[in-house]
């Protein structure tokens, strides 16, 4: 397992910085408009894993339509249409494809629920690298994010002992969250000397802090979602690590939060 991981991490990583940094912004929405298109198939397969029936074309399509507008920077309202539109579009699916009524809620809610978690919270990455210093703003998001997911399981599975949140998760310790976080503050303190030097100290702390943090809600909310539908991964297209959501569950909650720390001037 720990040999796929590395293996993985060598092939994909690389490529990955090498787009970032000679890729323009258009060309990182394309990445992350194919993520999203995986993403919100393994979700909706662990929906109907789980006995639930996703409207998944429209969702998809929904999904990439809405990433689409928000990376065109539309205005807030443009993009309440936008979803407004969304949900008329789900309801007709719902009714021209002959669903049970018992079923019009359920199926709605959760074709929605994939649509929010999956497009609505990936387009954010999309959003930064669109920025002005939007290739230093991705480096250090998934630097100081993969650093606290690497920190917290590998400190985790050599020293935990205290379960976090066994109700969701029976193999994250107390002790890996601690390590966790830790790397995600130092690899925030390596991003102010290494690439971003305009980053403050204080705002460096709290930033690890908080990028750390919410990395591992993201965690634990992607398994809360998993143990929902009976699935133990999301997928298996990186060999180590499962399915693309499985990779990147802790940057769609970080993501969000650099965003909005670099929207309002914290950063």
């Amino acid at each position: 397992m720990h040999l796929k991981r590395i293996l993985s991490a060598a092939v994909l990583l690389p490529a990955f910085l090498l787009l970032v940094q000679f890729g323009t912004a258009f060309h990182f929405f394309l990445l992350v408009t194919f993520a999203i298109l995986v993403g919100l198939y393994e979700f909706y397969g662990m929906a109907k894993a789980g006995g639930w029936h996703p409207l998944a074309p429209i969702g998809m399509g929904c999904g990439v339509m809405l990433s689409y507008m928000e990376f065109l920077g539309a205005p807030a309202p443009w993009l309440i249409s936008v979803l407004t539109g969304v949900i008329v579009l789900l309801l007709i699916g719902l009714l021209v494809g002959g669903t049970d009524p018992k079923e019009v809620v359920s199926r709605g809610a959760i074709t929605l629920l994939g649509l929010m978690y999956v497009a609505g919270l990936l387009s954010f990455p999309a959003l930064l690298r669109a920025m002005a210093l939007g290739r230093t703003y991705i480096f250090y998001l998934v630097f100081v994010t993969w650093a606290g997911d690497t920190g917290a399981f590998y400190v985790g599975s050599t020293v935990g002992k205290k379960l976090l949140c066994p109700s969701v998760s029976p193999r994250k310790t107390v002790e890996g969250s601690m390590g966790g976080l830790v790397c995600s503050v130092v690899a925030s303190g390596l991003a102010k000397f290494w690439f971003w030097e305009g980053l403050g100290t204080v705002e460096s702390v709290v930033m690890g802090l908080g990028l750390g943090v919410m990395g591992q809600v993201g965690d634990l909310c992607e398994s809360m979602l998993k143990r929902s539908f009976g699935v133990k991964d999301t997928g298996a297209l990186i060999p180590g690590h499962g399915g693309l959501l499985d990779r990147v569950d802790s940057l769609l909650f970080t993501g969000p939060v650099l965003y909005v720390a670099v929207l309002a001037g914290w950063v």
